[in-house]
């Protein structure tokens, strides 16, 4: 559990890295692949991932983790509204800084205990799990920008590896059948970036 931990971590500071990289080359008034959006938008959300991480880490409780990857992937729709004010109130702002916010989070990261748990908006969800859930929305995100982030490899497994477990819990008979997809398409098809046919269509998006 520990190494695997570990490689999610990495996953993600390397995925964190991909997209600073990639910022700075981005026009940020060109419209974004998540509707209404620019990239403005999407990097204004992304900042507040490893800014959001950070503080977490620095208040770590003692309390019992009750939260689920597959849980906390599925439950992202119920904070739809507040993430997408968010986003509009941060991009006007000019909070868009995203290699500064990572900056700022690695520290903490590298350090901390990874068999802790963190209290998010969805409870208390351990940290080694919570970490799969930034490397999904740094995966997913970095690739609603445009041009698009090409995805760290470990990172972008990881991801469709969880967006499989969120369909686990809500159809385990058409695991199978998305496991025949390729992970890019198959993340794609999870996050409601693309359609799809036949017996999937009735179960996807699993998160938005």
């Amino acid at each position: 559990m520990a190494k695997h931990a570990e490689e999610v971590r990495d996953a993600l500071v390397h995925q964190w890295q991909a997209i600073t990289a990639a910022v700075a080359t981005i026009d940020l008034e060109t419209p974004s692949r998540v509707a209404g959006w620019r990239n403005r938008e999407v990097i204004a959300h992304l900042c507040l991932q490893p800014t959001l991480l950070r503080k977490f880490i620095a208040t770590a409780p003692t309390q019992h983790a009750v939260v689920t990857v597959a849980a906390s992937l599925a439950g992202t729709h119920s904070l739809a509204r507040l993430v997408d004010a968010s986003a509009r109130e941060a991009a006007g702002a000019g909070r868009v800084d995203f290699a500064k916010a990572v900056d700022e989070a690695v520290p903490a990261l590298r350090a901390a205990d990874l068999s802790a748990t963190v209290v998010t908006m969805q409870g208390p969800i351990r940290l080694a799990d919570y970490l799969v859930t930034r490397c999904v929305e740094a995966v997913v995100h970095g690739c609603d920008l445009v041009d698009p982030v090409r995805p760290d490899r470990v990172a972008q497994a990881i991801t469709a590896g969880a967006l499989l477990e969120a369909l686990a819990a809500r159809a385990p008979h058409l695991v199978r059948e998305a496991r025949q997809l390729p992970l890019p398409v198959w993340i794609d098809v999870a996050t409601g970036r693309q359609p799809v046919l036949g017996s999937l269509a009735a179960a996807v998006p699993v998160m938005t």
